[in-house]
């Protein structure tokens, strides 16, 4: 996550939230280890963007000398100073520096309370999906004859695909510890960091359909292929027939993804006498020692585009999945 923006888990003092509308940028104050304060800089001139800066230092009174978050060895670059008030923040650099770089952070950011916060990200989230609807309608006219059935396909799965990657990066202990059992209770409002999550993956939505395939990619079966909230499928036909098949599900930000490797057989890889090309396959770990239900899947192409179909695959994508539509892209050239 980005930093947390679910209410009042912590003291209001030890999580402080800033905007300046003008750039709309983001900047959060959380009090971290060892006396530490951590910076967070969101970039969201394109509404729901996960562009962030992150950094830490340490605070005396009401100013905060800090530089970038690095690993251990690495350069922090440029230092700044925040000059905190009750009302804003104002950043800068600090002095002293030799041509300090400037990381598109320095400025005044007025105070959010967590009321603002909510109105604030709820509204981005309206406008990523007004770009999404704009892309949408773009797409309709514009997106080749042959990658049609994928555009309509994705907008019917867009609902629950969306949702999907919200509740896999929702860090709250309601949507990863939720009891099905319980009584069924209604929705509350959705909280800041559900409409934060929400807007994201809205824009993984609107960047998904606003970015066409590369021109060198195929209508074959040969390719590499993402959809819009981290899955990656990678094919490759040999001379014998073969599909080489290579899946990955990295939903969640910061959570190592999952993998699923195999080879369909000929016999399994087939064109339709409409020219559908189609692979179906199952999959099971040999080597598991809890031996689960084989994974049904089923590959369709629909031109530059892949649609992925699977049944009883969760043991083996994690949080994940791997259903979904796929843009395609050309092999890489070794």
């Amino acid at each position: 996550m980005v930093f947390s923006l679910a209410a009042a888990a912590e003291p209001a003092a030890d999580r402080l939230f800033f905007f300046d509308e003008t750039t709309q940028r983001h900047l959060a104050l959380e009090k971290a280890d060892f006396g530490n304060t951590r910076v967070t800089v969101r970039f969201a001139m394109d509404p729901g963007s996960s562009g962030i800066w992150t950094g830490g230092g340490m605070r005396k009174g009401k100013e905060l000398i800090f530089a970038r978050s690095v690993n251990e060895g690495e350069d922090r670059g440029a230092y700044f100073i925040a000059e905190i008030s009750e009302s804003k923040v104002v950043v800068g650099f600090k002095e002293g520096q030799k041509e300090p770089q400037d990381a598109g952070i320095n400025g005044t950011y007025k105070r959010a309370s967590e009321t603002r916060l909510l109105q604030l990200l709820k509204k981005e989230f309206q406008a990523a999906n007004e770009r999404l609807t704009t892309a949408l309608k773009n797409a309709s006219k514009s997106w080749a004859s042959s990658d049609r059935a994928a555009l309509g396909l994705w907008k019917d799965q867009w609902p629950v695909m969306r949702q999907r990657w919200v509740d896999a990066n929702l860090k709250s202990a309601a949507a990863r510890a939720a009891d099905p059992r319980a009584p069924q209770q209604k929705p509350a409002e959705p909280t800041a960091e559900q409409w934060l999550k929400t807007a994201q993956a809205t824009a993984r939505g609107y960047g998904f359909i606003e970015v066409m395939p590369d021109p060198r990619t195929g209508t074959g079966w040969d390719g590499e292929y993402d959809d819009f909230g981290g899955g990656h499928a990678s094919l490759r036909l040999s001379k014998d027939g073969k599909l080489r098949v290579s899946l990955v599900s990295g939903r969640e930000e910061g959570q190592e993804a999952s993998t699923l490797d195999t080879t369909v057989p000929p016999e399994q890889v087939r064109t339709d006498k409409g020219g559908v090309m189609t692979a179906e396959f199952t999959f099971q770990d040999a080597e598991a020692v809890v031996k689960n239900k084989p994974a049904r899947f089923r590959l369709t192409k629909l031109g530059r585009y892949l649609r992925i179909e699977a049944e009883d695959a969760a043991p083996y994508a994690g949080s994940g999945w791997f259903d979904g539509v796929y843009r395609g892209g050309p092999v890489p050239q070794e």
